[in-house]
């Protein structure tokens, strides 16, 4: 909750937000979130993907200028339980934080990767993970907790694990 209060006091985060339509041809949509509550503008923008889904059969969609989305896997659930696959790109927009394989030098964000396939009688295929060698959110979560990481986790500035 402080990084959400610290981006709204710092005009980062807009409350209140409703997505608007960029472009929408089909099923393509490109939505602008407004700099609105990632979850909020999320959920909008999936409501309106499915919808476009169901009347086109597919739905390429774009949201732009949205916060913090959460955990990136309830959204492909959302679609799932529609009775749709879903396959979610994130690109993080934040100071890099991972370094590349072999590097040592933060270079990306964590840029989440989803997909989540409905199955039949069964619970949904939902996979859900970062890009990196453990989420943002497990970090704030062991160091909230005092507990360490997997080993090979996190790196110093200087490379070495820690």
């Amino acid at each position: 909750i402080p990084k959400y209060v610290m981006s709204w006091q710092g005009d980062q985060l807009q409350l209140n937000q409703q997505v608007s339509v960029v472009h929408e041809s089909g099923g393509i949509l490109s939505l602008d979130g407004n700099r609105g509550m990632g979850q909020a503008v999320t959920e909008q923008a999936m409501g309106m993907g499915i919808e476009r889904a169901r009347e086109h059969g597919v739905c390429v969609l774009g949201l732009r200028r949205s916060h913090h989305l959460g955990r990136v896997g309830h959204w492909a659930e959302q679609a799932t339980a529609a009775g749709m696959i879903s396959i979610h790109f994130v690109n993080v927009l934040s100071k890099p934080i991972v370094a590349p394989h072999g590097g040592y030098d933060a270079r990306f964000g964590t840029n989440p990767f989803t997909i989540g396939v409905p199955l039949p009688a069964q619970p949904p295929l939902v996979l859900d993970f970062a890009t990196s060698a453990i989420a943002l959110g497990k970090v704030r979560v062991a160091h909230n907790k005092g507990v360490p990481v997997p080993p090979g986790s996190l790196m110093d500035p200087n490379g070495h694990p820690t």
